[in-house]
Protein backbone atom coordinates (compact mmCIF):
# COMPACT_ATOMS: atom_id res chain seq x y z
CA UNK A 1 0.00 0.00 0.00
CA UNK A 2 2.99 2.15 1.22
CA UNK A 3 4.53 1.63 -2.40
CA UNK A 4 1.32 2.64 -3.81
CA UNK A 5 0.79 6.21 -1.96
CA UNK A 6 4.51 6.77 -3.67
CA UNK A 7 3.91 6.09 -7.00
CA UNK A 8 0.64 8.42 -6.29
CA UNK A 9 2.86 11.07 -5.23
CA UNK A 10 5.83 9.98 -8.23
CA UNK A 11 2.80 10.48 -10.96
CA UNK A 12 1.79 14.12 -9.51
CA UNK A 13 5.47 14.74 -9.48
CA UNK A 14 5.84 14.14 -13.14
CA UNK A 15 2.93 16.13 -14.18
CA UNK A 16 3.81 18.65 -11.80
CA UNK A 17 0.33 21.00 -10.84
CA UNK A 18 1.16 23.78 -8.49
CA UNK A 19 -2.36 23.36 -7.27
CA UNK A 20 -1.01 19.88 -6.11
CA UNK A 21 1.30 21.87 -4.00
CA UNK A 22 -0.33 24.54 -2.24
CA UNK A 23 -3.19 21.60 -1.42
CA UNK A 24 -0.58 19.73 0.46
CA UNK A 25 1.11 22.32 1.95
CA UNK A 26 -2.40 23.99 3.41
CA UNK A 27 -2.91 20.02 4.70
CA UNK A 28 -0.16 19.59 6.37
CA UNK A 29 0.17 23.03 7.88
CA UNK A 30 -3.54 21.99 9.58
CA UNK A 31 -2.50 18.57 10.11
CA UNK A 32 1.08 19.51 12.45
CA UNK A 33 -1.08 22.31 14.10
CA UNK A 34 -2.08 18.98 16.21
CA UNK A 35 1.08 19.89 17.95
CA UNK A 36 0.00 21.91 20.91
CA UNK A 37 -3.35 19.69 21.76
CA UNK A 38 -2.26 17.91 24.57
CA UNK A 39 -0.85 21.47 25.80
CA UNK A 40 -4.20 23.25 24.91
CA UNK A 41 -6.15 20.27 27.08
CA UNK A 42 -3.12 20.78 29.83
CA UNK A 43 -4.24 24.15 30.37
CA UNK A 44 -7.93 23.99 30.20
CA UNK A 45 -7.85 21.28 32.77
CA UNK A 46 -4.58 22.40 35.11
CA UNK A 47 -4.46 25.87 34.48
CA UNK A 48 -8.24 27.07 34.88
CA UNK A 49 -8.99 23.79 36.65
CA UNK A 50 -12.14 23.16 34.44
CA UNK A 51 -14.54 19.83 34.56
CA UNK A 52 -14.78 16.85 31.57
CA UNK A 53 -18.37 18.29 30.68
CA UNK A 54 -17.38 22.39 30.62
CA UNK A 55 -14.24 21.43 28.90
CA UNK A 56 -15.90 19.68 26.09
CA UNK A 57 -18.09 22.52 26.40
CA UNK A 58 -15.97 25.32 26.03
CA UNK A 59 -14.02 23.50 23.17
CA UNK A 60 -16.98 23.25 21.12
CA UNK A 61 -17.43 27.05 21.24
CA UNK A 62 -13.91 27.77 19.67
CA UNK A 63 -15.30 25.47 16.62
CA UNK A 64 -18.07 27.74 15.79
CA UNK A 65 -15.69 29.20 13.00
CA UNK A 66 -16.10 25.68 11.29
CA UNK A 67 -19.68 25.21 11.49
CA UNK A 68 -20.48 28.34 8.76
CA UNK A 69 -17.88 27.25 7.00
CA UNK A 70 -19.99 28.29 3.53
CA UNK A 71 -19.60 31.39 4.27
CA UNK A 72 -16.04 31.39 3.97
CA UNK A 73 -16.54 29.60 1.11
CA UNK A 74 -19.04 32.20 -0.42
CA UNK A 75 -16.32 35.04 0.53
CA UNK A 76 -13.25 33.20 -1.19
CA UNK A 77 -15.66 32.15 -4.29
CA UNK A 78 -17.21 35.26 -5.20
CA UNK A 79 -14.94 38.28 -3.09
CA UNK A 80 -11.87 38.50 -5.00
CA UNK A 81 -8.82 39.68 -2.92
CA UNK A 82 -6.21 41.77 -4.41
CA UNK A 83 -6.91 40.40 -7.77
CA UNK A 84 -7.09 36.48 -6.23
CA UNK A 85 -9.93 34.01 -5.08
CA UNK A 86 -7.76 31.97 -3.74
CA UNK A 87 -3.97 33.01 -2.97
CA UNK A 88 -4.48 36.04 -0.78
CA UNK A 89 -6.66 34.59 1.66
CA UNK A 90 -4.36 32.13 2.20
CA UNK A 91 -1.44 34.72 2.86
CA UNK A 92 -4.01 36.58 4.92
CA UNK A 93 -5.15 33.93 7.13
CA UNK A 94 -1.87 32.24 7.95
CA UNK A 95 -0.99 35.24 9.01
CA UNK A 96 -3.51 35.58 11.60
CA UNK A 97 -3.11 32.64 12.36
CA UNK A 98 0.51 32.70 12.94
CA UNK A 99 -0.15 35.99 15.16
CA UNK A 100 -2.94 33.73 16.89
CA UNK A 101 -0.47 31.06 18.22
CA UNK A 102 2.02 33.95 19.23
CA UNK A 103 -1.02 35.29 21.47
CA UNK A 104 -1.99 32.47 23.09
CA UNK A 105 1.95 32.24 24.05
CA UNK A 106 2.06 35.60 25.68
CA UNK A 107 -1.58 35.92 26.85
CA UNK A 108 -3.17 32.48 26.36
CA UNK A 109 -2.76 31.42 30.35
CA UNK A 110 -3.72 35.07 31.53
CA UNK A 111 -7.16 34.20 31.45
CA UNK A 112 -9.84 31.86 30.46
CA UNK A 113 -11.73 34.41 28.72
CA UNK A 114 -8.52 35.51 26.95
CA UNK A 115 -7.63 31.79 26.07
CA UNK A 116 -11.13 30.77 24.60
CA UNK A 117 -11.01 34.10 22.71
CA UNK A 118 -7.48 33.49 21.28
CA UNK A 119 -8.15 30.04 20.25
CA UNK A 120 -11.53 31.08 18.44
CA UNK A 121 -9.74 33.30 16.38
CA UNK A 122 -6.80 30.21 15.32
CA UNK A 123 -9.99 28.25 14.73
CA UNK A 124 -11.35 30.64 12.42
CA UNK A 125 -8.08 31.27 10.51
CA UNK A 126 -7.47 27.32 10.13
CA UNK A 127 -11.06 26.86 8.93
CA UNK A 128 -10.72 29.43 6.08
CA UNK A 129 -7.25 28.16 4.99
CA UNK A 130 -9.08 24.91 5.22
CA UNK A 131 -11.63 26.01 2.95
CA UNK A 132 -9.47 27.81 0.16
CA UNK A 133 -7.38 24.06 -0.06
CA UNK A 134 -10.83 22.31 -0.04
CA UNK A 135 -11.59 24.57 -2.91
CA UNK A 136 -8.50 24.34 -4.79
CA UNK A 137 -8.98 20.15 -4.24
CA UNK A 138 -12.15 20.23 -5.72
CA UNK A 139 -11.56 22.33 -8.57
CA UNK A 140 -8.86 20.14 -9.53
CA UNK A 141 -10.91 17.32 -9.45
CA UNK A 142 -13.71 18.78 -11.42
CA UNK A 143 -10.46 19.34 -14.33
CA UNK A 144 -9.52 15.71 -14.01
CA UNK A 145 -12.68 14.92 -14.98
CA UNK A 146 -12.14 16.11 -18.08
CA UNK A 147 -9.33 13.50 -18.90
CA UNK A 148 -10.47 10.80 -16.95
CA UNK A 149 -12.89 8.36 -17.85
CA UNK A 150 -13.76 7.17 -14.26
CA UNK A 151 -13.96 10.52 -11.98
CA UNK A 152 -14.61 8.74 -9.06
CA UNK A 153 -11.13 7.24 -9.35
CA UNK A 154 -9.91 10.85 -9.53
CA UNK A 155 -11.77 12.40 -6.43
CA UNK A 156 -11.01 9.26 -4.37
CA UNK A 157 -7.33 10.07 -5.33
CA UNK A 158 -7.49 13.79 -4.80
CA UNK A 159 -9.66 13.33 -1.45
CA UNK A 160 -7.12 10.59 -0.14
CA UNK A 161 -4.05 12.50 -0.79
CA UNK A 162 -5.46 16.17 1.13
CA UNK A 163 -6.72 13.89 4.12
CA UNK A 164 -3.44 11.55 4.10
CA UNK A 165 -1.18 14.27 4.04
CA UNK A 166 -3.13 16.19 6.67
CA UNK A 167 -2.90 13.32 8.72
CA UNK A 168 0.43 12.69 8.03
CA UNK A 169 1.32 16.49 9.43
CA UNK A 170 -1.01 15.53 12.53
CA UNK A 171 1.39 12.03 12.67
CA UNK A 172 4.63 14.37 12.76
CA UNK A 173 2.82 16.16 15.50
CA UNK A 174 1.90 13.48 17.75
CA UNK A 175 5.52 11.97 17.64
CA UNK A 176 6.54 15.30 19.38
CA UNK A 177 3.78 16.49 21.05
CA UNK A 178 3.94 14.63 24.52
CA UNK A 179 7.62 14.08 24.68
CA UNK A 180 8.19 17.92 24.11
CA UNK A 181 5.95 18.82 27.00
CA UNK A 182 8.69 16.94 29.07
CA UNK A 183 11.46 19.53 27.72
CA UNK A 184 9.09 22.56 27.22
CA UNK A 185 6.07 24.59 28.91
CA UNK A 186 2.59 24.65 27.37
CA UNK A 187 3.68 28.08 26.67
CA UNK A 188 6.86 27.49 24.16
CA UNK A 189 4.77 24.74 22.69
CA UNK A 190 2.45 27.22 21.45
CA UNK A 191 5.01 29.37 19.27
CA UNK A 192 6.81 26.74 17.89
CA UNK A 193 3.13 25.84 16.85
CA UNK A 194 2.85 29.92 15.38
CA UNK A 195 6.01 28.59 12.99
CA UNK A 196 3.92 26.31 10.52
CA UNK A 197 1.38 29.02 9.55
CA UNK A 198 3.76 31.29 9.08
CA UNK A 199 5.95 29.04 6.80
CA UNK A 200 2.32 28.74 4.66
CA UNK A 201 1.94 32.37 4.29
CA UNK A 202 5.57 32.58 2.70
CA UNK A 203 4.99 29.67 0.60
CA UNK A 204 1.62 31.07 -1.25
CA UNK A 205 3.78 33.88 -2.40
CA UNK A 206 4.84 31.44 -4.93
CA UNK A 207 1.70 29.92 -5.95
CA UNK A 208 0.70 30.68 -9.37
CA UNK A 209 -3.15 31.41 -9.76
CA UNK A 210 -5.09 33.35 -12.69
CA UNK A 211 -5.70 37.24 -11.79
CA UNK A 212 -9.06 38.48 -11.50
CA UNK A 213 -9.36 41.97 -13.49
CA UNK A 214 -11.33 43.36 -10.39
CA UNK A 215 -11.38 47.06 -12.77
CA UNK A 216 -13.65 45.26 -15.38
CA UNK A 217 -16.24 44.87 -12.89
CA UNK A 218 -18.65 47.24 -11.52
CA UNK A 219 -20.23 47.17 -8.39
CA UNK A 220 -23.25 45.64 -9.61
CA UNK A 221 -21.41 42.66 -11.32
CA UNK A 222 -19.90 41.96 -8.01
CA UNK A 223 -22.98 42.35 -5.97
CA UNK A 224 -24.18 40.00 -8.80
CA UNK A 225 -21.92 37.62 -9.03
CA UNK A 226 -22.34 37.18 -5.05
CA UNK A 227 -25.87 36.52 -5.43
CA UNK A 228 -25.52 34.16 -8.50
CA UNK A 229 -23.59 32.15 -6.01
CA UNK A 230 -26.04 32.28 -3.37
CA UNK A 231 -28.78 31.60 -6.40
CA UNK A 232 -27.09 28.73 -7.88
CA UNK A 233 -26.11 27.17 -4.51
CA UNK A 234 -29.73 27.10 -3.02
CA UNK A 235 -30.88 25.67 -6.25
CA UNK A 236 -28.32 23.00 -6.52
CA UNK A 237 -28.44 22.56 -2.16
CA UNK A 238 -32.68 22.19 -2.42
CA UNK A 239 -32.74 18.89 -4.51
CA UNK A 240 -34.04 15.50 -2.46
CA UNK A 241 -30.81 14.22 -4.16
CA UNK A 242 -28.59 16.09 -2.10
CA UNK A 243 -30.47 17.81 1.38
CA UNK A 244 -31.31 14.39 2.60
CA UNK A 245 -27.86 13.03 2.09
CA UNK A 246 -26.57 16.02 3.85
CA UNK A 247 -29.33 15.79 6.62
CA UNK A 248 -28.16 11.73 7.12
CA UNK A 249 -24.43 13.09 7.36
CA UNK A 250 -25.70 15.69 9.85
CA UNK A 251 -27.51 12.75 12.03
CA UNK A 252 -24.69 10.78 11.94
CA UNK A 253 -21.77 12.80 13.33
CA UNK A 254 -24.31 14.37 16.10
CA UNK A 255 -23.06 11.18 18.26
CA UNK A 256 -22.09 12.37 21.97
CA UNK A 257 -18.38 12.41 22.12
CA UNK A 258 -16.22 10.93 24.52
CA UNK A 259 -12.96 12.43 23.98
CA UNK A 260 -13.01 14.93 27.02
CA UNK A 261 -14.18 12.74 29.65
CA UNK A 262 -11.85 9.84 28.35
CA UNK A 263 -8.38 12.54 28.18
CA UNK A 264 -9.35 12.95 31.83
CA UNK A 265 -9.78 8.91 32.86
CA UNK A 266 -6.48 8.55 30.74
CA UNK A 267 -4.68 11.48 33.01
CA UNK A 268 -6.64 11.08 36.63
CA UNK A 269 -7.75 7.54 36.40
CA UNK A 270 -4.76 5.15 34.78
CA UNK A 271 -2.31 7.94 35.21
CA UNK A 272 -1.07 8.01 31.74
CA UNK A 273 2.07 10.97 31.23
CA UNK A 274 2.08 12.76 28.16
CA UNK A 275 4.78 11.07 26.49
CA UNK A 276 2.36 8.14 26.16
CA UNK A 277 -0.88 9.85 25.63
CA UNK A 278 1.46 11.42 22.60
CA UNK A 279 2.33 8.02 21.30
CA UNK A 280 -1.83 7.35 21.34
CA UNK A 281 -2.10 10.35 19.08
CA UNK A 282 0.53 9.31 17.30
CA UNK A 283 -1.07 5.90 16.97
CA UNK A 284 -4.43 7.99 15.92
CA UNK A 285 -2.89 9.78 13.43
CA UNK A 286 -1.10 6.27 11.82
CA UNK A 287 -4.71 4.24 11.40
CA UNK A 288 -5.81 7.74 9.84
CA UNK A 289 -3.17 6.92 7.04
CA UNK A 290 -3.90 3.38 7.02
CA UNK A 291 -7.47 3.84 6.43
CA UNK A 292 -6.84 6.40 3.70
CA UNK A 293 -4.57 4.11 2.15
CA UNK A 294 -7.16 0.42 2.21
CA UNK A 295 -9.76 3.45 1.44
CA UNK A 296 -8.08 4.42 -1.87
CA UNK A 297 -6.81 1.16 -2.83
CA UNK A 298 -9.43 -1.30 -2.09
CA UNK A 299 -12.89 0.13 -1.41
CA UNK A 300 -12.95 3.06 -3.79
CA UNK A 301 -15.49 1.26 -6.59
CA UNK A 302 -17.58 -0.05 -3.44
CA UNK A 303 -21.00 1.49 -2.95
CA UNK A 304 -21.61 4.28 -0.33
CA UNK A 305 -24.11 2.15 1.51
CA UNK A 306 -22.42 -1.00 1.78
CA UNK A 307 -18.89 0.80 3.32
CA UNK A 308 -21.34 2.93 5.45
CA UNK A 309 -23.36 0.28 7.12
CA UNK A 310 -20.40 -1.58 7.90
CA UNK A 311 -18.35 0.06 9.32
CA UNK A 312 -20.62 2.05 11.40
CA UNK A 313 -21.70 -1.08 13.07
CA UNK A 314 -17.73 -1.91 13.30
CA UNK A 315 -17.19 1.27 14.56
CA UNK A 316 -20.43 1.04 16.88
CA UNK A 317 -18.65 -2.41 18.90
CA UNK A 318 -14.97 -0.63 18.59
CA UNK A 319 -16.74 1.87 20.65
CA UNK A 320 -18.55 -0.50 23.12
CA UNK A 321 -15.08 -2.16 23.78
CA UNK A 322 -14.00 0.62 26.19
CA UNK A 323 -16.65 -0.30 28.58
CA UNK A 324 -13.63 -2.99 29.23
CA UNK A 325 -11.46 -0.39 30.04
CA UNK A 326 -13.35 1.82 32.25
CA UNK A 327 -14.82 -0.93 34.84
CA UNK A 328 -11.20 -2.60 34.64
CA UNK A 329 -12.20 -5.60 33.74
CA UNK A 330 -8.93 -5.64 31.48
CA UNK A 331 -7.21 -5.75 34.63
CA UNK A 332 -9.38 -8.63 35.60
CA UNK A 333 -7.97 -10.47 32.72
CA UNK A 334 -4.70 -9.92 32.73
CA UNK A 335 -4.51 -6.94 29.57
CA UNK A 336 -2.39 -3.96 30.33
CA UNK A 337 -4.06 -0.79 30.17
CA UNK A 338 -1.95 0.71 27.63
CA UNK A 339 -1.65 -2.13 25.28
CA UNK A 340 -4.84 -1.96 25.23
CA UNK A 341 -5.90 1.17 24.76
CA UNK A 342 -3.24 1.26 21.49
CA UNK A 343 -5.14 -1.22 20.19
CA UNK A 344 -8.58 0.15 20.97
CA UNK A 345 -7.22 3.43 19.62
CA UNK A 346 -5.79 1.44 15.95
CA UNK A 347 -9.31 0.13 15.52
CA UNK A 348 -11.52 3.14 16.44
CA UNK A 349 -9.76 5.15 14.07
CA UNK A 350 -8.99 2.64 10.90
CA UNK A 351 -12.54 1.79 11.01
CA UNK A 352 -13.56 5.51 11.88
CA UNK A 353 -11.62 6.53 8.81
CA UNK A 354 -12.80 3.87 6.63
CA UNK A 355 -16.26 5.24 7.46
CA UNK A 356 -15.99 8.78 6.93
CA UNK A 357 -13.90 8.52 3.71
CA UNK A 358 -16.50 7.48 1.48
CA UNK A 359 -19.24 10.71 2.68
CA UNK A 360 -15.77 12.65 2.37
CA UNK A 361 -15.50 11.48 -1.42
CA UNK A 362 -18.97 11.83 -2.22
CA UNK A 363 -18.75 15.15 -1.47
CA UNK A 364 -16.19 16.42 -3.57
CA UNK A 365 -17.91 14.93 -6.55
CA UNK A 366 -21.18 16.62 -6.16
CA UNK A 367 -20.04 19.70 -6.02
CA UNK A 368 -20.74 21.92 -8.80
CA UNK A 369 -18.69 24.51 -11.34
CA UNK A 370 -18.50 28.47 -9.73
CA UNK A 371 -19.26 27.82 -6.19
CA UNK A 372 -16.75 24.60 -5.35
CA UNK A 373 -15.61 26.35 -1.55
CA UNK A 374 -19.44 27.31 -1.05
CA UNK A 375 -20.52 23.86 -1.73
CA UNK A 376 -17.94 21.29 -0.12
CA UNK A 377 -17.76 23.84 2.71
CA UNK A 378 -21.22 23.34 3.71
CA UNK A 379 -20.99 19.68 3.08
CA UNK A 380 -18.28 19.89 5.60
CA UNK A 381 -19.66 22.06 7.99
CA UNK A 382 -22.48 19.59 8.09
CA UNK A 383 -19.83 17.09 9.78
CA UNK A 384 -18.65 19.81 11.96
CA UNK A 385 -21.87 21.20 12.66
CA UNK A 386 -22.90 17.99 14.24
CA UNK A 387 -19.30 17.06 15.48
CA UNK A 388 -20.12 20.22 18.05
CA UNK A 389 -23.60 18.94 18.78
CA UNK A 390 -22.17 15.96 19.54
CA UNK A 391 -19.77 17.68 22.18
CA UNK A 392 -22.55 19.33 23.40
CA UNK A 393 -24.80 16.26 23.70
CA UNK A 394 -21.77 14.44 25.33
CA UNK A 395 -21.35 17.34 27.96
CA UNK A 396 -24.97 17.13 28.62
CA UNK A 397 -25.05 13.49 29.51
CA UNK A 398 -22.35 13.48 31.47
CA UNK A 399 -23.69 16.53 33.75
CA UNK A 400 -26.92 14.12 34.00
CA UNK A 401 -25.15 10.94 34.88
CA UNK A 402 -22.87 13.02 37.38
CA UNK A 403 -19.70 11.72 35.62
CA UNK A 404 -16.74 14.29 36.39
CA UNK A 405 -13.27 14.06 37.14
CA UNK A 406 -14.06 12.72 40.81
CA UNK A 407 -16.46 9.78 39.77
CA UNK A 408 -15.92 7.71 37.28
CA UNK A 409 -18.11 4.88 38.23
CA UNK A 410 -21.17 5.41 35.64
CA UNK A 411 -18.79 6.00 32.87
CA UNK A 412 -19.74 2.46 31.65
CA UNK A 413 -23.22 3.72 31.24
CA UNK A 414 -22.54 7.00 29.24
CA UNK A 415 -20.62 4.35 26.96
CA UNK A 416 -23.34 2.12 26.91
CA UNK A 417 -26.19 5.08 26.31
CA UNK A 418 -23.52 7.23 23.69
CA UNK A 419 -23.09 4.42 21.37
CA UNK A 420 -26.71 3.61 20.68
CA UNK A 421 -26.64 7.34 18.68
CA UNK A 422 -23.68 5.48 16.50
CA UNK A 423 -26.40 3.27 14.92
CA UNK A 424 -29.52 5.36 15.09
CA UNK A 425 -28.96 6.66 11.15
CA UNK A 426 -28.74 3.44 9.57
CA UNK A 427 -32.28 2.87 9.03
CA UNK A 428 -32.08 5.96 6.68
CA UNK A 429 -29.04 5.10 4.72
CA UNK A 430 -31.52 4.66 1.75
CA UNK A 431 -31.82 8.49 0.69
CA UNK A 432 -28.15 8.64 -0.44
CA UNK A 433 -28.79 7.57 -4.15
CA UNK A 434 -25.98 7.53 -5.05
CA UNK A 435 -26.35 6.75 -8.75
CA UNK A 436 -28.69 9.32 -9.27
CA UNK A 437 -26.76 12.02 -7.61
CA UNK A 438 -23.80 11.03 -10.15
CA UNK A 439 -26.51 11.06 -12.93
CA UNK A 440 -27.78 14.18 -12.29
CA UNK A 441 -24.61 15.81 -11.40
CA UNK A 442 -23.59 14.57 -15.13
CA UNK A 443 -26.79 15.96 -17.07
CA UNK A 444 -26.09 19.17 -15.46
CA UNK A 445 -22.14 19.09 -16.62
CA UNK A 446 -23.56 18.76 -20.00
CA UNK A 447 -25.98 21.07 -19.91
CA UNK A 448 -23.43 23.34 -19.20
CA UNK A 449 -21.28 22.54 -21.87
CA UNK A 450 -23.80 22.61 -24.45
CA UNK A 451 -24.73 26.25 -23.48
CA UNK A 452 -21.05 27.14 -23.08
CA UNK A 453 -20.78 25.42 -27.37
CA UNK A 454 -23.95 27.75 -28.11
CA UNK A 455 -22.51 30.53 -26.86
CA UNK A 456 -18.85 29.84 -29.00
CA UNK A 457 -21.04 29.17 -31.76
CA UNK A 458 -22.77 32.14 -31.39
CA UNK A 459 -19.97 34.25 -31.10
CA UNK A 460 -18.27 32.55 -34.21
CA UNK A 461 -21.37 33.97 -36.28
CA UNK A 462 -21.92 36.95 -35.29
CA UNK A 463 -17.76 37.69 -35.95
CA UNK A 464 -18.63 36.22 -39.32
CA UNK A 465 -21.72 38.67 -39.87
CA UNK A 466 -19.44 41.84 -38.87
CA UNK A 467 -16.35 40.27 -41.16
CA UNK A 468 -19.44 39.68 -43.96
CA UNK A 469 -20.55 43.51 -43.01
CA UNK A 470 -17.09 44.53 -43.16
CA UNK A 471 -16.53 43.60 -46.60
CA UNK A 472 -19.69 44.90 -48.12
CA UNK A 473 -18.88 48.20 -46.90
CA UNK A 474 -15.49 47.91 -48.30
CA UNK A 475 -17.04 46.65 -51.66
CA UNK A 476 -19.11 49.82 -51.30
CA UNK A 477 -16.62 52.78 -50.89
CA UNK A 478 -14.51 50.92 -53.90
CA UNK A 479 -17.35 50.98 -55.86
CA UNK A 480 -17.67 54.69 -55.08
CA UNK A 481 -14.17 55.37 -55.67
CA UNK A 482 -14.43 54.13 -59.10
CA UNK A 483 -17.80 55.57 -60.19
Amino acid sequence: MFVKLFSHFQQLYENFNPSYFIIAVVAFSQGVQHLADLSINFMLKDDFGLSPAMMGLYLSYTTIPWIVKPFWGLITDSKPLFGYRRKSYIILFSTIDALGWVALYKYGTNSLHSALLILFLIQLSTCFVNVVGEAILVEVAAKQEQKQTNFQHGASKNVSIFFGVRAFGTLISAFFSGALLHIFTKQEIFLMTSAFPAALMMISFFYTEEKVNLRGLSQDDRRNNTMQCIKDFWIFFKNPLIYKPVALIFCFMMAPSSSTIMFFFYTSVLGFEPSFLGQLKFVYAFSTILGVLLYNNYLKDVSFKKIFITTTILYYFCYQSMIILVTRKNVEWNINDRFFCLGDSIMLQLVGELNIMPILVLACRMCPKNIEATMYAMLMSTINFGSTLGSQFGAIFLIALGVNQNDYSRLWLFIVITGVFILLPLPWVGVVKEDQILKTMDKQKLAKKQQQKDFESLSVSSSNLRQEDDQQQLLSQNQQITD
